[in-house]
């Protein structure tokens, strides 16, 4: 019995291993098959993109942007585009020789359709030009091609334009429209009701129907795969546009992919996952130079504000640091060089409460240690060491002089023959250096000359003063006076110094004396010394009481550009600087620049685009008038650098080293502080494979690059070669021995 029973183990046993023997070795040949295979995405999938917008006009004619310009961009191709990846124009229906930006001369690529599958041609590309060179429908192109010429020669079009100028460029990327539907179309068609359905489209994707839900407050256009294109995975992309956030999010949960620009979502959906990308743009703070003329006073201002302390404030996860106007890693920040900022606010006349306080009222001690002066003899000797007696006591930098810049108020010289440059700063009719008028002087050119020269008897030796006077609305106001202590004899100009001084300090003391004298006899202005005593300790005031304040107007369509603002009027009221905040919009932005001295700050956006090293409209003297020279900042040395710089195609080497050269005398003149650059977050459903979203786009549109690769499921392909029974025994070998 229990003989039997020991056999009947023993064969469940046996029947257990050859099983797990059975087992064991279809695991291996499985991992044998597969273990070279490879994953290939299954195609024909169906995903959805959720807009917060209305409906797109789909217009590829009139300027594109935000998502009617993705939109387009889904649907219409052109000659050029710019690959985000590479970083670079490529090639789109066309390759085009860009070398030299005068004439460009573009081939038509071959096997380059439309969605009805007629052939894209020459006639087609110049029919779209000649439509947006003849009309106002699109101002930026119809600007850009207003001097130029388009030539056909066979399945080539050669344009030609009178300016080397990068920005040419744009009119490449422009959406190409088939001519039979620039001939088709009527006019109000063309810059209005441009028509959605039944259109034929050259990009991946085509609009097969367009639905709305009132229910679900939601407009769905549906796109499908262009025919003629096999290179993606999905065949169907679903735009979803919701009018607004709430009705958005009432509907979240089906989501599949959604740029959200302004974290609505966020990660309350733990289905999708983040990806994040930054654009090449930057919120940055620019002080108007002419306003806040002071380098040392700019240099203060700008380093005060923490770019790193304002991140932490926004929420660090959600911005970048932008550290220059080129988005590298140099910066263009400077260390405080002068830490008094008592002194530099001194040198503009404004003094803290208790200064103007003590300037008013009289010092007893003071006075009565004055007063004992009088009952002494006026010294007919003065020793400069032991009365500490220095021209730099009485010494002020010239207001007006420009070149050289080692003019004071008092200058001793050796050599004649001085070129003086001044500079005006206001319109001024006339100009006067005492009683001289200076005829070559133009009021349009805002400087002016006077050279010192003993051949034109306007320098003698000994004392010269020189009254700079300005005719300013048919009245003439002293705005400067300038001494040049002259003599060729060293020794005698030593002597003449000498006198000088003593002179200044009798002039000095004796106005000291009256002024004493007149302040005992004055009584004190109650009601002065109580608006006196009203002044906020933390502030600077002038003689007339007026507290030093800067205006800073900030763009308010975005919190964080408001939350900056508020950051920087704080950082200022610390330092003592008293900000007045106001709100703009990019419509307001315009007008505003048309008088620049209308603020003291700009808080803005900077869009760079795809040519991210052409930062020529914020800085060249040219748009300072009426355009976006933000800072009202003019230097020559800068302009040729900057019109270097987008006058022709460079290498990276090249556009490096200029790069260089601009950020140098940024970082010297102190106008601009670059803050930061949002980084967005492109929810994406995890379930969503082969996902590749470069770190920095030109644009939001450039994210269309998700859809090149992306797919839902995948299969394993098995590659049969050497899978032979040998093969077998050499894979076991090998993962045996390990």
């Amino acid at each position: 019995m229990i003989y039997n029973k020991i056999i009947k183990l023993k064969k469940y046993l046996f029947l257990i291993s050859i099983l797990f023997f059975v087992l064991s070795l279809i695991h291996l040949i499985y991992l044998f098959l597969y273990s070279d295979s490879k994953l290939n995405p299954i195609k024909w999938w169906t995903v959805s993109e959720w807009l917060i917008w209305w409906f797109p006009s789909l217009n590829p004619l009139q300027p594109l942007n935000w998502n009617n310009k993705y939109l387009v961009n889904l649907l219409y191709r052109s000659l050029l585009k710019y690959d985000p990846v590479k970083k670079k124009i490529v090639s789109d229906l066309a390759s085009c020789d860009i070398e030299n930006l005068k004439q460009v001369e573009c081939y038509l690529n071959d096997n380059i359709f439309w969605s009805n599958w007629e052939k894209i041609t020459v006639d087609d590309v110049i029919a779209t030009y000649k439509l947006l060179q003849n009309t106002w429908v699109n101002k930026i192109i119809s600007s850009l091609l207003k001097d130029s010429t388009i030539e056909k020669n066979n399945n080539t079009i050669i344009f030609k334009n009178k300016k080397r100028d990068i920005n040419f460029l744009n009119i490449f990327l422009q959406p190409i429209l088939s001519k039979n539907t620039i001939d088709s179309i009527w006019n109000d068609e063309i810059f209005w009701n441009f028509p959605t359905r039944e259109q034929i489209y050259s990009w991946d994707f085509v609009i097969s129907n367009i639905s709305s839900d009132s229910t679900l407050w939601v407009t769905k256009i549906f796109l499908n795969r262009n025919e003629f294109n096999n290179n993606w995975n999905i065949s169907k992309l679903i735009i979803k546009l919701f009018p607004n956030t709430n009705s958005l999010l009432q509907n979240k949960e089906t989501v599949n992919i959604f740029n959200d620009n302004r974290n609505i979502i966020w990660n309350s959906i733990p289905r999708l996952a983040t990806h994040k990308y930054s654009l090449s743009q930057y919120v940055s703070l620019f002080l108007n130079s002419s306003k806040i003329t002071d380098l040392e006073l700019r240099n203060y201002i700008l380093n005060k504000i923490n770019r790193t302390n304002l991140i932490n404030i926004l929420w660090e996860e959600n911005f970048k640091e932008v550290k220059n106007p080129y988005l590298t890693e140099q910066s263009i920040d400077w260390e405080i060089k002068n830490k008094n900022f008592e002194k530099i606010l001194a040198k503009l006349g404004y003094y803290k409460k208790s200064k103007i306080i003590s300037n008013y009222l009289p010092s007893v001690n003071k006075y009565s240690d004055e007063v004992k002066v009088e009952n002494k003899k006026e010294p007919t000797e003065i020793n400069i060491e032991d009365s500490d007696l220095k021209i730099d006591k009485f010494q002020t930098n010239s207001k007006y002089i420009i070149k050289p810049t080692f003019v004071d108020k008092y200058n001793f010289i050796t050599k004649d023959d001085i070129l003086l440059q001044w500079k005006a700063w206001t319109d001024v009719k006339e100009i006067y250096i005492n009683d001289y008028k200076l005829n070559n002087y133009k009021a349009w050119s805002q400087k002016f000359y006077y050279r010192l020269k003993e051949n034109y008897k306007n320098i003698k030796d000994w004392v010269n003063s020189y009254k700079i006077i300005f005719n300013e609305n048919w009245k003439k106001v002293l705005k400067e006076e300038i001494f040049f202590i002259y003599s060729k004899d060293k020794n005698k100009l030593e002597k003449y110094k000498l006198d000088f001084i003593k002179n200044l300090y009798l002039k000095e003391k004796k106005e000291k004396e009256k002024l004493l004298e007149a302040t005992v006899k004055v009584e004190i202005d109650k009601n002065k010394l109580e608006k006196l005593s009203s002044l906020d300790d933390k502030f600077y005031y002038n003689e007339n009481l007026e507290k030093y304040s800067l205006n800073l107007y900030y763009i308010s369509t975005e919190k964080d550009l408001e939350e900056t603002a508020i950051y920087i009027k704080n950082t200022l009221t610390n330092i003592w600087i008293n900000v007045e905040l106001y709100p703009i919009t990019i419509s307001n932005l315009a007008n505003i620049l048309q008088n620049k001295n209308e603020y003291d700050m700009i808080l803005t956006w900077v869009n760079l685009w795809i040519f991210n090293y052409n930062i020529f409209p914020y800085f060249h003297s040219s748009q300072v008038k009426n355009w976006y020279n933000f800072s009202n900042y003019k230097k020559t040395s800068l302009d040729i650098l900057l019109e270097d710089l987008k006058s022709e195609i460079k290498t990276k080497d090249e556009i490096k080293n200029i790069e260089n050269k601009i950020l140098s005398i940024l970082k010297k003149e102190q106008i601009i502080k670059t803050l930061y650059t949002p980084k967005i977050n492109l929810l994406i459903d995890k379930n969503i494979k082969n996902i590749s979203v470069p770190k920095i786009l030109s644009s939001k549109t450039d994210r269309k690059i998700l859809y090149n690769n992306i797919y839902i499921n995948e299969e394993k392909i098995i590659n049969f070669q050497n899978k032979w029974f040998i093969n077998f025994i050499k894979f076991l070998i090998k993962n045996i021995n390990g």
